[in-house]
């Protein structure tokens, strides 16, 4: 009997997700006949264009923090002003600088560490910076422009 507050905030975690689920399968079933109504009429228009050509549009999640192309641009200019091979972590940190946000926020310092490393490795696909090696700390990663 002494779990009984245990079990009753558990069966209402329980009864919030599958309201959630419920809300959420009902809107898909409402966007597949949306999606099925606009197929009929792609074909009403045009009979033979096959409707598997068709490239999914991928819908991301806007960041809160950085504008469009804020963070990599945040990220080279960190790297161009340190002017050797900085570690992941000192990007991030110095990126947060640059944003003006409290470095005692953990949350913050996680969401920019994550930000940067996927900034970085954008920035090493398109050649402008490059990994170096391993900080001494043996997980780090260092990082420099190209």
């Amino acid at each position: 009997m002494a779990e009984s507050h245990v079990v009753s905030g558990l069966i209402s975690k329980r009864s919030e997700l599958a309201g959630l689920i419920e809300h959420h399968m009902q809107e898909i079933h409402r966007m597949g006949v949306e999606l099925q109504h606009l197929d009929a009429t792609i074909k009403l228009f045009s009979p033979d264009f096959d409707l598997r050509t068709v490239r999914i549009k991928h819908h991301y999640k806007k960041n809160a923090h950085f504008k469009s192309g804020e963070c990599a641009r945040l990220v080279l200019d960190v790297l161009r002003e340190f002017g050797c091979a900085v570690s992941t972590e000192d990007v991030a940190l110095a990126v947060l600088k640059k944003k003006g946000l409290d470095l005692s926020n953990k949350e913050a310092v996680v969401f920019f560490k994550k930000a940067t490393i996927t900034a970085l490795r954008h920035q090493a696909n398109r050649e402008l910076v490059k990994n170096t090696g391993i900080a001494p700390d043996g997980v780090t990663l260092l990082w420099q422009i190209n």
